[in-house]
């Protein structure tokens, strides 16, 4: 296993067991943050920096509540990520379901940049009130 698939491993049992801390301490200075979505998705924009992604995972904990958690591939070149998660929009009291294909930038063993590929539009009707 490839340095880079562990890294990305690690990150997501983090995320899995709540720990966005461990996440943060594992992104560059200047890490570049994305997720897509409008208005509606309370979490959706660009991040930067820890302090950026901080504020993101800070977003999702005030609007989601996770209810399954399920990375199934982490690619060979260990920077692509496809994940299995569902929720409840917190807000409105609405599950969703959805995969995440992800992309990250890797060097020197920090997150350099995240993309998130996500059927934004359920998930903002999840959000919808």
């Amino acid at each position: 296993m490839t340095d880079n698939v562990q890294l990305i491993r690690k990150l997501f049992d983090a995320f899995g067991r709540g720990d966005p801390a461990t996440i943060v301490a594992s992104v560059s200075l200047d890490v570049d943050w994305r997720h897509p979505g409008g208005p509606e998705v309370p979490y959706a924009g660009a991040y930067k920096g820890r302090e950026g992604v901080s504020q993101f995972f800070a977003r999702i904990g005030e609007a989601v509540e996770v209810t399954s958690w399920a990375p199934k591939h982490v690619l060979a070149a260990g920077s692509d990520e496809v994940v299995a998660w569902s929720g409840i929009a917190k807000p409105t009291g609405k599950s969703f379901a959805s995969d995440w294909g992800m992309v990250f930038g890797v060097r020197d063993g920090r997150i350099t940049s995240f993309r998130v590929v996500e059927d934004t539009a359920g998930l903002a009707a999840a959000f919808r009130r």
